[in-house]
């Protein structure tokens, strides 16, 4: 049997424990290059539209004409669904033009505001304030 004080160190421990990863998950502009934005073009290997930040993962074709795998970081999903983002059109295989921000510490790593899909179709804030991630 546990003593309420057991049980309610054990609830401290977990509260701290999940406020932390939140914190770490949810990060401040810095790493990112958001005085310019930069072009990637690559073939979706897997997409993930989640909270606090979502992942899409590019193969992307380098100079030399080897592949390269690219991340991209998301906004919220609730944020892009607002923004009118279908994440159904972001499938395995398709080929993609990200707009966004370099990261300036990780090669290969673009926060995205815009998605250019070959059918003309356009999803994201072109009008958007570059000086503060979402």
């Amino acid at each position: 049997m546990f003593s309420i004080r057991q049980l309610v160190q054990a609830a401290a421990v977990a509260a701290l424990t999940l406020g932390t990863v939140a914190v770490h998950a949810h990060h401040s502009p810095a790493a990112w290059e958001i005085t310019k934005r930069n072009s990637v073009t690559g073939v979706v290997k897997d997409a993930s539209f989640r909270n606090p930040h979502g992942q899409i993962t590019l193969a992307v074709t380098n100079e030399q004409g080897q592949t390269e795998e690219w991340r991209v970081e998301t906004s919220a999903a609730n944020l892009l669904r607002r923004r009118g983002w279908d994440f159904s059109k972001v499938t395995p295989g398709l080929k993609i033009r990200v707009v966004g921000h370099l990261n300036k510490e990780q090669p290969r790593e673009i926060y995205i505001r815009e998605i250019h899909f070959e059918d003309g179709t356009v999803f994201g804030d072109k009008g958007g304030n570059d000086a503060a991630l979402d």
